[in-house]
């Protein structure tokens, strides 16, 4: 329905000593002035001088011609306020006012200048203009000085959904208003009959603007008027607004003052006011802030099965930790996030890997709620979100998004057919696709908690390129974190949300404790993360971290004061991140955080009861691959291990470094290196299956052989602690070295010794490595000056073969790397 719209037009005048207020009414017309507006409007006169002053002659004229001449008596005794007043009807339009201080009626005050200025009395509007009478004491000159001040005026007044509304239907009301002197301005709005009962308002778009809403119970079935103004400090511009509440349904009464806060239980009254009642302190609220939980995994690394052991307990199996997960959740499901921070793939033993990781797809998709959906991923009440980390890209992008997005993989169907990929969202700001420029996966999302938003922010560390084959980061860029972190705020700031959670695949190390966060609790070490969260944006309370495989549970500040709680839960199953927020429901704001780092174990709590359908899918993925990994290729009495001497050297590295080089002599290798970051896993004395030696070995690289000068091998070495955020020291073969941790990085080795000969700095060696070395992997740059590459067998062929010619295994020869 088209309703019509009132105003009211006001002009001001402070005339000299005297104060001259224009008042029409009844404008019409669209809002604009003119000479055919009908109706008539008031010239309202205030007076005040000192007492020499009789009074004020106030002739208003228009076009030339007197319309009004009053005379306003000075009854005060001072110079002060006013006193005395009067009114004078006029019709909208164009004046000039002239103000004549009087000794007496009739009579000038001798000595003093007439004031006079134009003022316009616009329908909608108000001006002032202020007019002073000059008046000569002694002998001296008349400085007659003229000024002007603008009363504001409303631009925006909209009401939805109509001025005739049912009971208890809302009525929203959006007001701008501006003034053109740019004074401080008030908006604000009242109801009427009756004394005016102010509606509260809420801050608009900017300074100027507000919004209200207001809801009429069925009592006030019947006519009313909004009563809308806008105020300086001289005036106001003011609008009446027709208000008709019809008789009709009353269901709408309760529900139409919900706030939308899930703190607060909403009603209204009889007389049409909204009230809000606070909740009771529980486990949906405290204090009227809204309790949210966030479950945080990191480096998951397809580990299905049991098999690790903490403190002499058992830990960890996805079933488990699904277990200790739903159990942590019990009850407040609706109020709970699970965040992974990448790596969740990759690395993997092979009940995962050897399936191209799907089942730990699978498991994560078993934790997910109703609202996850492989067509709905953003949806805002899925309750999972994870981002990517290094290992993701193992295999390149295209597998990345084949498996988070479905589709069965050439050598597929494994468990599932098709194969839906993951049920939730991954997230990541800073991969970007060179090709397009745009982020390789959405760079966030939002999720809604009782209504309450709380955004998340993926991540992964820019140095990916260098821990990651050449191919499976081909046609991406990597950006720093925390600039691309931060990018994203403002888009999440124009969503309205202010509680931001970071996932990110970048961490450090810490002293672990038991407990919740201690505010004095800092990192040993980590200055990667350190130096991101010191740039993060002041709007980001928590950041869930990974990739060092560490405890973290500490405050930790940006660059203003912030205190960022940062969290990483070790790896591979055996815990996780237990995070308590309280959001304010009103401004959207994290008030309050606090975190555990609880140890998943098997033999109690949760652990005692292994959640059933993750139980499944480890139980089938375990039998699909049964028969390859139960297949035995030799034993040994001895444990190997990646624990490393004081010079950085394990009895594990030592046999891979020897299966290597044998695999390769017969293309002449003399000197074998393998990176320890790719030997993932011990080996237990006993049978040595494949799938134990896959566990320990799960990348599939493939060896090669170059050649190298003494002087690049001798680089190469240096390289274990040139640049690197820490020592990685090489596993070797075929040869031995000494390194002296005295002497300045870069300049640590002191002698390599092929056949206990030191080497010749420009005489050319055959060396194998493998391909992620090769190309310049772990920051180990000086491989790629290698020439004549030769390509060699997959790595665990290497292995496989050399257990099964030279079983059992006995210890390898050691102190290939020493120290002075």
């Amino acid at each position: 329905m088209k309703t019509k719209k009132r105003s009211l037009c006001t002009g001001l005048v402070h005339v000299g000593l005297a104060s001259v207020a224009l008042l029409s009414t009844a404008c019409g017309g669209n809002g604009g002035a003119s000479e055919g507006h009908v109706g008539s409007g008031s010239l309202a006169i205030t007076a005040g001088a000192s007492a020499e002053v009789a009074g004020f002659q106030i002739e208003v004229s228009r076009g030339g011609a007197v319309v009004s001449s009053t005379f306003v008596a000075n009854n005060a005794s001072g110079t002060g306020g006013p006193a005395a007043s009067t009114l004078i009807t006029l019709a909208p339009g164009n004046y000039v006012v002239k103000s004549t201080a009087l000794s007496a009626p009739g009579q000038p005050l001798p000595g003093c200048s007439v004031a006079s200025g134009k003022i316009s009395v616009v329908v909608g509007k108000t001006a002032e203009i202020t007019l002073n009478d000059r008046c000569e004491v002694g002998v001296g000159a008349i400085d007659v000085n003229a000024g002007a001040n603008f009363v504001p005026e409303l631009t925006t007044v909209t009401v939805q959904p109509s001025t005739t509304v049912s009971p208890c239907e809302r009525i929203t009301l959006d007001l701008a208003a501006t003034d053109r002197d740019g004074d401080p301005l008030t908006v604000d709005v009242a109801i009427q009959p009756g004394a005016p009962v102010a509606v509260p308002t809420t801050p608009g778009a900017d300074a100027h603007s507000v919004q209200a809403s207001i809801v009429l119970a069925p009592q006030a079935v019947g006519d009313h008027t909004l009563e809308v103004r806008a105020c300086d400090a001289l005036g106001c511009g003011k609008l009446d607004i027709p208000l008709h509440v019809k008789a009709g349904d009353t269901s709408a009464c309760t529900a139409a003052c919900d706030d939308a806060n899930p703190c607060t239980t909403d009603s209204v009254t009889p007389e049409g006011v909204c009230q809000s009642t606070q909740v009771a302190d529980g486990k949906l609220c405290t204090g009227g802030k809204l309790h949210v939980k966030l479950l945080g995994l990191n480096d998951f690394h397809g580990q299905l099965d049991t098999g690790r052991v903490v403190s002499g307990r058992p830990v960890g199996g996805a079933a488990v930790l699904a277990s200790y997960l739903k159990a942590a959740q019990a009850g407040i499901e609706d109020q709970t996030i699970i965040v992974h921070a990448g790596d969740q793939v990759g690395a993997s033993p092979p009940s995962s890997a050897l399936l191209q990781d799907e089942p730990s797809i699978a498991f994560l998709n078993v934790l997910a709620n109703g609202a996850c959906t492989s067509a709905d991923k953003m949806n805002p009440a899925c309750n999972i979100v994870g981002t990517l980390g290094n290992h993701e890209f193992d295999e390149g992008s295209v597998e990345l998004l084949r498996l988070l997005n479905g589709g069965n993989y050439v050598k597929g169907p494994y468990l599932e057919d098709p194969y839906p990929g993951a049920r939730f969202p991954y997230i990541s700001a800073n991969v970007i696709d060179s090709a397009s420029g745009a982020t390789l996966l959405r760079p966030f999302v939002v999720k809604r908690v009782h209504g309450v938003a709380v955004g998340f922010i993926g991540a992964v560390l820019k140095d990916t390129p260098t821990i990651v084959t050449p191919s499976g980061v081909a046609g991406l860029d990597f950006q720093d974190e925390a600039d691309a972190i931060n990018a994203q705020i403002p888009a999440l700031h124009a969503l309205g949300v202010h509680a931001i959670v970071v996932n990110i695949h970048q961490g450090g190390f810490q002293s672990s404790y038991s407990g919740p966060t201690r505010p004095a609790s800092m990192l040993t070490s980590g200055p990667e993360i350190t130096d991101i969260v010191s740039r993060l944006d002041d709007d980001i309370d928590v950041v869930v971290s990974g990739h060092t495989h560490a405890f973290t549970n500490a405050l930790l500040s940006n660059k203003n004061g912030k205190q960022v709680l940062v969290t990483q839960a070790f790896s591979a199953s055996t815990a996780y991140d237990d995070i308590d927020l309280l959001v304010d429901p009103v401004t959207g704001d994290v008030t309050s955080k606090v975190a555990s780092i609880v140890t998943t174990f098997g033999d109690a709590g949760p652990g005692l009861t292994p959640d059933p359908a993750v139980a499944q899918i480890v139980a089938a993925a375990d039998a699909r691959v049964a028969p390859l990994v139960n297949q035995v290729f030799g034993t040994t009495a001895v444990t190997f291990t990646r624990t490393a001497s004081a010079a950085g050297e394990s009895n594990l590295g030592d046999l891979i470094a020897d299966s290597q080089l044998a695999a390769m002599a017969g293309l002449g290798a003399q000197f074998a290196f393998m990176n320890p970051g790719g030997i993932r896993a011990d080996l237990s004395p006993g049978n040595l299956t494949f799938g134990a030696l896959f566990t320990v070995q799960p990348f599939g690289n493939t060896l090669v052989k170059l050649d190298m000068t003494g002087a690049q091998i001798t680089h190469v070495l240096e390289q274990q602690w040139l640049g690197q955020s820490s020592p990685k020291i090489l596993q070797i073969a075929g040869f031995d070295y000494t390194w002296d941790p005295s002497k300045p990085v870069g300049s640590r080795i002191v002698e390599i010794r092929l056949g206990g000969v030191p080497i010749d700095l420009t005489k050319s060696y055959a060396v194998t490595c493998n391909n992620f070395l090769a190309t310049g992997g772990d920051g180990f740059t000086g491989f790629t000056a290698g020439l004549n590459q030769v390509g060699g067998p997959v790595d665990l062929d290497a292995i496989t073969e050399y257990v099964e010619q030279n079983t059992p295994i006995l210890p390898p020869v050691a102190n290939r790397i020493r120290q002075p």
